[in-house]
């Protein structure tokens, strides 16, 4: 993905009320699954809106699987453009739009020689040397779809929150190994049937982005 893209489509949308006759402008800011950051909508009619926002993943966290500790790293940044279309023209909406994202969830393992033994594929490895990373990668770009609360761009300040999925495409789980680990080869082919296990068995799952946002917004006549 291009990074400037997400950039350019907010300037976009910033830059055409009044080509569309907007009826109301709105500045939000969200956290959720989509990181933390701001978006902005432009109301098009009662039940019309077009919503953007930028999202960034400020952290990264720690966790555990089968005794090693891993830290993961989240994507760097998020960006949505889509629409909010308002069926009975309270605050109830229904989402729709395109999702951008830069990076891929990463995972790097704590020094493997700390560790008494390691189950790997199908064995059990003892005084291993080395680290493990790993990549999930999928479409940077895919569509959405949704529902929330709240009218961004009608009444005054006020929250929203939306609910929807992200459909990323079949994801492309990548495992391997550093250090003197590396020339044991019984170990390389077990790390191998890792990775096909672990596409096999998450894949029908990882395939979806699920998306959750709470926030604020500030509406402007």
């Amino acid at each position: 993905m291009k990074k400037l893209t997400p950039t350019f489509l907010l300037l976009l949308i910033i830059a055409i009320p009044s080509a569309l006759n907007a009826q109301g402008f709105a500045l939000g800011a969200r956290a959720g699954t989509l990181g933390f950051g701001g978006e902005v909508a432009l109301s098009l009619s009662d039940n019309l809106s077009v919503r953007g926002g930028l999202g960034s993943f400020f952290y990264e966290y720690e966790d555990e699987l089968e005794g090693v500790d891993y830290t993961i790293s989240p994507p760097s940044m998020t960006a949505t453009v889509g629409i909010d279309v308002y069926p009975w023209g309270g605050s109830f909406r229904l989402i729709g739009g395109i999702m951008f994202r830069d990076g891929d969830f990463e995972a790097e393992s704590g020094d493997l020689s700390q560790v008494g033994s390691i189950d790997i594929g199908d064995e059990t490895f003892d005084d291993v040397d080395g680290r493990l990373f790993g990549t999930l990668t999928t479409n940077s770009t895919a569509p959405f779809v949704g529902m929330g609360f709240g009218n961004h761009t009608q009444g005054g300040f006020g929250f929203f929150i939306d609910f929807g999925v992200a459909f990323v495409g079949e994801p492309d789980v990548d495992l391997r190994a550093e250090g003197p680990v590396t020339s044991n080869q019984l170990f390389m082919s077990e790390l191998a049937k890792e990775e096909r296990a672990i596409q096999d068995d998450a894949g029908g799952y990882l395939k979806y982005w699920p998306i959750l946002n709470l926030g604020v917004k500030i509406p402007f006549k």
